[in-house]
């Protein structure tokens, strides 16, 4: 019996053509907002008239480095996440006039989102992410800083909580609902898992974290590393026979990173609690990643209650 949750699939227009044609315009809509963006910080850069702020070289961006230096990391996160709107946009538009059915059809089969269970995913996750980090600091204090000025952070901080849930919500949207529903309703779940898991995996492989790695076993590991986060993104959305355990664990993920440790390789700079030199990656991440993808599915699956009963 197929999936509940890959069943919503075919409540609209369910040909293959359509998946094609609506990620390429969903793409589309992204890429084009994104590389505005960039060139919109690039002129704002040019005419500020700040000495301190400038575009570095084509080969300094190329190897990894940041689009911009000198600006201030509230700009660089707001310029960033400006692209998301339009990548929501494109999404709807293809749903609403390629697959004639609605955003909610992405979340789940019952008749009302369960926004509680988007938070209980968002805390536990968001807990035991900055468990993480803490211990990390505790077990090799040396290899972070303390990055911590109150007004910076606190003038970051509604920045994250407001424009975080807006891009982390939308890739679930796109990779472990669109995608994924298109995928599982005629190829199973495994393959569900599978192709939008690479896809998502080599999409963040362009990261700054990732082409700054000094040795093979960095890549590989930040590679393997999105592919496993992106891989149980989507076994939590088949198990919980909806998208809101998915939402809730990647925005905590996203603003417990944002918030407690920041680098000079980051893919965005921030105010964090604090910082590191550089990411310098290992398959150690690998452990402490699997670690606490089990821990949490124990907590929210054996321990918690779902707060409302699927329909």
């Amino acid at each position: 019996m197929q999936n509940a949750y890959f069943q919503i699939a075919t409540r609209g227009d369910n040909h293959w053509w359509r998946y094609i044609v609506g990620a390429f315009l969903t793409l589309s809509c992204f890429f084009a907002s994104s590389t505005a963006s960039i060139l919109l910080l690039w002129v704002y850069v040019k005419v500020d008239g700040d000495p301190a702020t400038r575009v570095p070289s084509s080969d300094a961006i190329a190897a990894g480095g940041p689009l911009v230096e000198g600006v201030a990391p509230i700009l660089q996160y707001v310029v960033f996440n400006l692209s998301f709107p339009f990548f929501l946009l494109g999404l709807y538009l293809s749903l609403r006039y390629l697959h004639g059915r609605s955003l909610k059809t992405l979340i789940t089969p019952a008749s009302r989102i369960s926004y509680r269970r988007i938070f209980q995913g968002f805390i536990v996750f968001f807990l035991l992410k900055s468990f993480e980090v803490l211990l990390s600091y505790f077990m090799a204090p040396s290899e972070f800083a303390l990055n911590f000025q109150l007004g910076s952070f606190l003038a970051f901080l509604p920045f994250v909580v407001l424009l975080t849930p807006l891009q982390t919500t939308t890739e679930e949207l796109f990779f472990r609902g669109y995608l994924m529903q298109g995928t599982g309703s005629r190829l199973g779940k495994w393959m569900a898992i599978l192709l939008p898991s690479l896809f998502f995996m080599m999409l963040h492989l362009s990261n700054p974290e990732v082409t700054t790695q000094e040795n093979w076993e960095g890549v590989v590991s930040l590679a393997m590393y999105y592919f496993l986060t992106a891989a149980f993104l989507s076994w939590l959305t088949i198990k919980d026979k909806s998208l809101e355990l998915a939402i809730g664990v990647h925005a905590a993920n996203n603003m417990a990173t944002l918030l407690w440790v920041t680098s000079s390789n980051s893919v965005l700079p921030s105010p964090a609690v604090f910082s590191l030199d550089e990411i310098e990656a290992s398959f150690s991440i690998i452990f402490t990643t699997v670690a606490g993808f089990l821990l949490f599915s124990f907590i929210v699956f054996r321990l918690l209650k779902r707060p409302e009963a699927m329909i």
